[in-house]
C-alpha cells in the first residue's frame, strides 16, 4: 500500500512541472503554468524510508506480554500519592460571590495516574459535585450561602477511594437584595 502511495505521489510530481517568476511588483510567484519570463524548477528527488516490519505475535515483549488473560496489556502499577491537599481555599476561609462560586485548587504529588484509571473526585457537605476529573483545579458553581465543608478525593477505575483531603470549612456569603433595617 505504501509502495503504491509513493508512487502514485512520485508519477504525479514527474507530471507536474512547477515555474517561478517575479511578478510586476517583484514578488516571488511559483506556479503550474508558465508565464513570461518563468524560470522551469525541478524538485529534489523524493526521500523515501522504509518501515519496520510487525512483529510476530511470538515475538512480543515482555511489556507487551499479557498480564492474568491473553492479549491484555500489562498495567504498570497503581500510583502511591504522597501528597493530597487542598491549597485552596484555605481552612476557615470566607468567600463573597453572589453566583455561589468557590474555586478550589488541589495540591498532588506524584501527578494523577490516569493511566490506570484514577480521577479527582470533589464533596460539598458529603455530596459529590465533582466526579471523575483529571483537573486539579475545580470551580465550584452555584453553592448556596453558608458554611460548607469540601474535600477531595482520588478514585481508581473501580471508584475504590486511594487517597482522601482533609476537610476545609469554607463560609460562603452572598449579598441579600432585602434593604438592612427591613423592607
Amino acid at each position: 500500500m505504501l509502495a503504491s502511495v509513493v508512487t502514485l505521489f512520485t508519477t504525479s510530481l514527474v507530471a507536474t512541472q512547477l515555474y517561478k517568476s517575479v511578478d510586476q511588483d517583484g514578488n516571488i510567484v511559483y506556479s503550474d503554468t508558465p508565464t513570461p519570463g518563468a524560470e522551469q524548477l525541478k524538485p529534489p528527488p523524493l526521500s523515501t524510508v522504509e518501515s519496520a516490519p510487525k512483529p510476530a505475535a511470538a515475538e512480543k515483549t515482555e511489556a507487551e506480554a499479557p498480564e492474568g488473560s491473553e492479549g491484555a496489556p500489562a498495567k504498570k502499577p497503581p500510583t502511591k500519592y504522597t501528597t493530597f491537599a487542598i491549597a485552596q481555599p484555605r481552612n476557615d476561609d470566607t468567600i463573597w460571590d453572589n453566583t455561589g462560586s468557590i474555586p478550589v485548587a488541589l495540591q498532588l504529588e506524584p501527578p494523577l495516574d490516569v493511566e490506570n484509571g484514577h480521577s479527582i473526585w470533589v464533596y460539598v457537605d458529603g455530596s459529590a459535585v465533582v466526579r471523575k476529573s483529571q483537573s486539579l483545579v475545580q470551580p465550584l458553581s452555584n453553592i448556596d450561602r453558608g458554611t460548607h465543608k469540601i474535600r477531595a478525593e482520588i478514585r481508581d477505575e473501580k471508584r475504590r477511594t486511594l487517597k482522601r483531603t482533609k476537610n476545609v470549612t469554607v463560609h460562603l456569603k452572598r449579598a441579600s437584595a432585602i434593604p438592612r433595617g427591613g423592607p
